[in-house]
C-alpha cells in the first residue's frame, strides 16, 4: 500500500506548484485515475498489465472504459 499511495497519492505533493490540482478526487483537481479488475493490494504486478485496466480518466474525461453517466460527453 506504501508504494501505491507514494505514486498517487503521495507522489503529487513533491511536485509542489508544478502539480497543484492533483493528488485527490475532489472538484478542481484534476482526477487522473485508473479502474481495475482486480485488487492490486492482493497482486500488484496488476497495475505493470495493462489489460487489468477496466477504465481510465485524464484530467476528469473517461479515455477507457464503459460511460457510468448516460449524459456525459467530450
Amino acid at each position: 500500500m506504501d508504494a501505491i499511495q507514494a505514486a498517487t497519492a503521495n507522489g503529487p505533493l513533491t511536485l509542489l506548484p508544478q502539480a497543484p490540482r492533483s493528488g485527490q478526487l475532489a472538484e478542481g483537481y484534476d482526477a487522473d485515475l485508473i479502474t481495475l479488475d482486480g485488487d492490486p493490494l492482493a497482486d500488484i504486478t496488476i497495475l505493470a498489465n495493462p489489460p487489468h485496466a477496466a477504465g481510465a480518466r485524464k484530467a476528469g474525461h473517461r479515455v477507457k472504459g464503459p460511460r457510468s453517466n448516460p449524459t456525459e460527453h467530450h
